[in-house]
């Protein structure tokens, strides 16, 4: 997303999907399937655990919610989309890897949410 100098969405930009700033969850406020998946893992207690609402752009409404938890030494991650109006949209977590950051980990979760096509 860009904006115009005035600081402005342009009118061609506002579809798509924005996510606010994600906050540190623990495991018990991530997603119940979320959450066994990643009590299997014996190094789980090292691996890092947030949540963060996702909205539609051009209508600003809350389309859902990513959990994610990611190992920063190994660059593995595991995610759940929960979805606004949805009982369960995914029927398991997703396994994924990324480089960098809490935020590169929800752009890479974000991109195959996309390419999954649940959402914009």
């Amino acid at each position: 997303m860009t904006k115009t100098p005035s600081g402005q969405l342009r009118a061609d930009e506002e579809t798509g999907t924005y996510w606010a700033t994600p906050r540190e969850a623990t495991l018990a406020e991530v997603h119940p399937l979320l959450m066994a998946v990643l009590l299997m893992i014996p190094s789980y207690p090292s691996w890092a655990l947030c949540s963060v609402d996702v909205y539609d752009m051009g209508s600003g409404a809350p389309i859902g919610s990513f959990d994610i938890g990611f190992d920063p030494r190994s660059g593995r991650a595991c995610g759940y989309f929960n979805a606004v109006g949805y009982e369960q949209l995914m029927s398991k977590p997703l396994w994924f890897d990324y480089s960098g950051d809490e935020s590169d980990v929800i752009e890479a979760f974000y991109l195959l949410m996309r390419n999954a096509r649940h959402v914009q």
